[in-house]
């Protein structure tokens, strides 16, 4: 597989739409409901690249591989990524972080199209995951942003953001997430991290003003082993749509410190769990 690094410094740093449009290459299809890659943006097809260079910009790229960031304050906007069995679409490693903004992600990725520790992401368009949408470590924000319209593979549970590990600082906020029915869909959100003796808490998690929907039940949490708690998370002002398969919440618990102003989309109060 082909192997592309875009260094910062030099033409290279920032892959523009100019220098796409040079190269004589087709516009992109329209952005859906201002999500997602803007209408016109002219691409160039890469295959796998590697962000190396601190600051670095990565701008109209049409990716059939992977972005492997490794170094802090990497940018990746306007850009089309499309999944044929990779593990991830974007994914940090070591130091790296990355802002992720108006980007449009479908298709086949064996493990998710984002992950894992220090990224965020702003008006994105992330549909069709044969898998995961967005694994959430540490350090993560995703904002203005639509989820949705799953199609999991064969076995698997289909989360659109999952949170499964002690993890903090963490904001889920004025998004779109519905993942549809699908047979393999889990949940929208799902948050239950693998708390227990030796990982006790976790948070500050935020989960404010989004419309959730779809999956078995929209939003799935529980607390972890042995009794362990999240400590600092918020689950506010969200509007959840009538369509999952079993309900919108996991009934048996719900594991949040601040719980207020959840509605189903009519303005009726949803009933959380204790």
């Amino acid at each position: 597989m082909r192997r592309i690094l875009v260094s910062a410094g030099g033409t290279a740093a920032v892959l523009t739409a100019a220098f796409v449009a040079a190269s004589g290459l087709v516009p992109s299809a329209s952005a859906s409901g201002g999500y997602g890659v803007p209408s016109g943006t002219a691409l160039k097809s890469v295959q796998d690249v590697t962000a190396d260079q601190p600051g670095q910009v990565l701008d109209a790229l049409d990716v059939h591989g992977t972005i492997t960031v490794t170094a802090p304050d990497v940018t990746v906007k306007r850009s089309k990524f499309t999944g044929a069995g990779q593990d991830w679409a974007v994914r940090t490693a070591g130091s790296g972080s990355v802002h992720l903004e108006d980007a449009t992600l479908t298709g086949d990725y064996s493990d998710a199209a984002i992950s894992y520790h220090n990224w965020s992401a702003t008006r994105i368009d992330l549909s069709g995951m044969s898998n995961d949408g967005g694994k959430v470590g540490n350090n993560v924000s995703i904002t203005d942003s639509w989820i949705h319209d799953f199609t999991p593979a064969s076995g698997a549970h289909s989360d659109g953001l999952q949170v499964v590990e002690d993890v903090g600082t963490i904001v889920i906020k004025n998004n779109k997430i519905d993942i549809g029915k699908a047979p393999g869909v889990n949940a929208a959100i799902f948050l239950s991290p693998d708390l227990g003796p030796e990982n006790p808490s976790a948070g500050p998690i935020s989960v404010d003003g989004n419309t959730l929907g779809g999956g078995g039940y929209t939003f799935y949490s529980v607390s972890g082993r042995d009794g362990a708690k999240l400590q600092d998370v918020s689950v506010t002002n969200n509007k959840f749509v009538k369509d999952a398969i079993f309900g919108p919440v996991y009934p048996t618990e719900f594991v949040a410190k601040n719980v207020s102003g959840n509605t189903y989309t009519d303005g009726t109060a949803v009933k959380m769990p204790a």
